[in-house]
């Protein structure tokens, strides 16, 4: 196994621990009791109350964050592209920010219902790529995306230490929490348009049933 994909199975192993520990963190805001242990192991300062659990969860999420662009840098730098890169470095960033939007939902941290179109996103970028791949065309990412992926990554990281659980004397819809909550409004308005955009440049491989035929015959 090379370099890049040992960072890349890292980033794998960090995530059950970074689930671990906000799972095992009370959560106030939905009655969810977690570790009774941990309820008063906070970093306060006034009416701000950071759960140590969320502190160490936060940095572990930063620090997987980045062994993506490293993961991918080191690769493409020193010509250690493998299949096994190609597959898990997709399934390892879905599987970390899916179970963090997931997690952050179901504990009011996060609208559900950006939740809901932000996994759905995935899943729908995950069928057209399985479509295009019995075309054999390869769908490339494009530059929307690439901003999509970063403003989503700082807007998680974001909720980890500033997020609705931190403060008492916030509400969900507090303009400083919208205020917070920006980069994640934002992960969702590109995320919509860049799988339009995905959707939109591949039309022909996808909606053409000529395309299908010719594909037919080639098989037989």
């Amino acid at each position: 196994m090379n370099l890049a994909n040992k960072i890349t199975l890292v980033r794998i192993l960090l995530i059950p621990l970074i689930v671990l520990l906000l799972l095992l963190t009370p959560a106030p805001l939905v009655n969810y009791e977690g570790l009774q242990i941990l309820e008063k192991a906070n970093l306060e300062i006034g009416n701000y109350s950071l759960p140590i659990t969320y502190l160490v969860a936060g940095v572990l999420f930063i620090i997987a964050s980045l062994t993506d662009m490293l993961d991918g840098y080191v690769a493409r730098k020193y010509k250690m592209v493998t299949n096994f890169g190609k597959f898990f470095d997709s399934i390892a960033d879905k599987l970390l920010t899916n179970a963090i939007l997931v997690i952050f939902a179901c504990f009011k941290i996060l609208p559900i219902w950006m939740c809901v179109i932000l996994v759905s996103r995935d899943f729908i970028i995950d069928v057209v790529r399985q479509i295009l791949a019995t075309s054999s065309v390869v769908m490339a990412a494009n530059q929307m995306g690439r901003i999509r992926a970063t403003a989503e990554m700082v807007g998680l990281s974001l909720l980890f230490f500033v997020g609705l659980q931190c403060w008492s004397n916030w509400s969900e819809f507090d303009w400083l929490n919208q205020v917070i909550l920006i980069p994640m409004y934002l992960t969702t308005v590109l995320s919509i348009l860049s799988a339009g955009i995905y959707i939109h440049a591949n039309r022909k491989v996808l909606f053409d049933s000529s395309v299908e035929k010719n594909n037919e015959k080639k098989s037989k």
